[in-house]
């Protein structure tokens, strides 16, 4: 959950208000993955053009569209099968995984123990050494198993 640096080469995202779950595990992957809740899709066109990302969408209508930047339909409806089909773009960095909210996509920070001694479980606070929290929503994060789950099966899917 370190090397906050190496994020900013990496290619970027906007996401269509239906792929949630693949901008979740986009970011956990450490890719820069924002998803706008009912926009139209001449502003995602828009914010692909200032921001420079590659459009993801599920709408073979949409990804006909002419943009300056990328624009790639997204076939399947399961995560799994999504993150497979960016095989190629995207790919499994140790540096990067888990640097990001999952939430709401913000760069992730160290916090300090007594920060999140009264915000997270007792269990999780005596077991764990290293946190990290987002600035923007406040979500704690830690290295549990869980965390190793995901990294696994990320690892595997790519």
């Amino acid at each position: 959950m370190i090397n906050q640096e190496k994020n900013r080469a990496k290619p970027k995202f906007i996401l269509r208000d239906n792929l949630g779950k693949l901008a979740k595990f986009l970011r956990l992957l450490g890719y820069d993955a924002v998803l706008y809740p009912k926009i139209s899709f001449h502003n995602v066109l828009r914010i692909a053009a200032k921001d420079r990302r590659i459009i993801l969408t599920r709408s073979p209508k949409e990804s006909k569209q002419t943009s300056k930047y990328r624009i790639i339909l997204i076939k399947s409806v399961f995560y799994e099968k999504q993150l497979e089909e960016l095989k190629g773009i995207i790919e499994f960095k140790e540096d990067y995984f888990a640097t990001r909210c999952s939430l709401c996509n913000r760069i992730l920070e160290p916090a300090k123990a007594e920060f999140v001694k009264e915000k997270v479980p007792k269990y999780v606070f005596e077991n764990n050494k290293d946190f990290f929290v987002c600035k923007k929503c406040g979500k704690i994060y830690w290295q549990g198993s869980h965390f190793d789950d995901i990294k696994e099966k990320l690892i595997k899917i790519l």
